[in-house]
């Protein structure tokens, strides 16, 4: 399996969750862009992030708003972080053959919070953290040296930013600033952290 693009991250606290992405397009060595999302929300209360291919990514993306719209119409409630998470699993399998290059993480605040971490073939897991990408493991190291179950929100988005930052500073396919949606029982809402440029 090819390492894919990007570091994308996912805290699960008591309280909430929290997702974080950097900025950076890469393809062949080359940077396209520094100011690329890599984390979406999708209903007011579910968000997902994604390391990997930009073709994937926002194809996925687009079919996740229109199912969970779907979803909504039908049902009259907007879809669930763990329905959504299952509903991906289902539509990455359906591509086996010829699979998306992206991992995901998709991330919510249902009755209480909830992290979900998808393959590019659909393998379903519930974390209380994860990173994705060619940053995961940089990313990784500091997160299980710092992550508590009990930290609050303000805490993890700290924590995410971080870690972030961490693989930004050793991984030449992240970089450029972190994007962050923090997740709770009164909604998404998002945030930008820039890095400040060295003389």
């Amino acid at each position: 399996m090819e390492v894919l693009p990007g570091t994308v991250i996912g805290i699960r606290t008591v309280d909430g969750v929290v997702l974080a992405g950097e900025k950076r397009l890469t393809y062949d060595g080359f940077v396209l862009s520094k100011n690329v999302k890599k984390i979406f929300p999708v209903t007011d209360r579910v968000a997902v992030g994604f390391a990997g291919l930009a073709g994937d990514i926002n194809y996925l993306y687009r079919i996740l708003r229109v199912e969970a719209k779907l979803y909504e119409l039908e049902h009259g409630r907007e879809i669930r972080a763990r329905s959504l998470a299952k509903l991906l699993s289902v539509i990455l399998y359906s591509y086996k053959l010829f699979p998306m290059l992206t991992e995901v993480v998709v991330g919510g605040f249902d009755e209480g919070p909830g992290l979900y971490v998808l393959d590019p073939v659909g393998s379903l897991i519930e974390e209380k953290y994860a990173a994705l990408g060619s940053g995961s493991q940089l990313a990784l190291g500091i997160i299980e040296q710092n992550y508590k179950e009990d930290m609050s929100v303000e805490d993890a988005k700290n924590l995410a930013v971080k870690a972030i930052l961490e693989a930004i500073e050793r991984d030449v396919l992240s970089g450029d600033g972190v994007d962050l949606l923090i997740l709770t029982r009164e909604g998404v809402r998002s945030e930008e952290h820039l890095i400040a440029r060295r003389a």
